[in-house]
């Protein structure tokens, strides 16, 4: 099996629902520059620092609602036409036109509204997850569960050897999984460490722990021909 690099970009803070649960919500749709990036600045850094792992990398694209993040169509029009694999986290109301070697993952958020622009469901265990399961399948909607793997908790694994985030201010950012105490810098209000903007910063590709979260939700959902 190819091992991958795993680069997770937080587009914007814009969305057009507003869940109680939602991790950015203190932020959500500020007009506020510094909570949405924008493309003149992410392309020309993906060429520079990025390119050197596309061979077998994949970009997973979040929010906000990614759908929302100006330049959407023009973003993943430069991911397709670079062959990179692209993985779209969005709740699936608004429209992202498919694109070649591009998965959209939608967020069912809830039951009366489900999504309508997907190539698959994320569901997340413990959050309403069965209801929801239940009318995937009654509606012959193709899904997959991400959380706690109840089966086998510690023998949950994923094949990427090296990984990233981005998020909506344009920071490069630890891994979520790792301990506070294990941070070497200052951290923001979410507990991340601020890398610089990313204007002059370099991407920070870290070896990643097996058992990453992150990284084993979006492994759930590439596309086993990218494999």
């Amino acid at each position: 099996m190819v091992m991958f690099s795993f680069l997770q970009i937080a587009l914007t803070s814009r969305c057009n629902l507003a869940c109680d649960w939602c991790p950015i919500k203190q932020y959500r749709n500020t007009d506020d520059p510094v909570y949405h990036l924008k493309n003149e600045t992410l392309i020309p850094f993906l060429e520079k620092e990025f390119f050197r792992y596309k061979e077998n990398a994949v970009v997973e694209l979040t929010g906000g609602e990614p759908a929302l993040y100006n330049g959407i169509e023009e973003l993943t029009d430069f991911l397709s036409s670079n062959s990179i694999h692209t993985l779209i986290k969005t709740n699936g109301l608004l429209e992202i036109k498919p694109k070649q070697n591009m998965r959209r993952i939608a967020a069912f958020h809830y039951l009366d509204n489900p999504p309508k622009y997907y190539d698959e469901i994320l569901i997340v265990d413990k959050i309403d997850s069965e209801r929801k399961q239940e009318f995937c399948k009654n509606h012959n909607i193709p899904f997959k569960v991400i959380g706690y793997n109840k089966e086998n908790p510690d023998k949950a694994t994923h094949g990427f050897t090296h990984i990233s985030f981005i998020d909506p201010s344009g920071h490069t950012v630890s891994c979520p999984a790792v301990p506070i105490t294990q941070r070497l810098q200052n951290t923001d209000a979410y507990g991340i460490i601020d890398m610089n903007r990313i204007e002059y910063t370099f991407l920070r590709m870290e070896h990643c722990c097996a058992r990453c979260k992150a990284a084993i939700d979006a492994w759930r959902f590439i596309d086993p021909a990218w494999k």
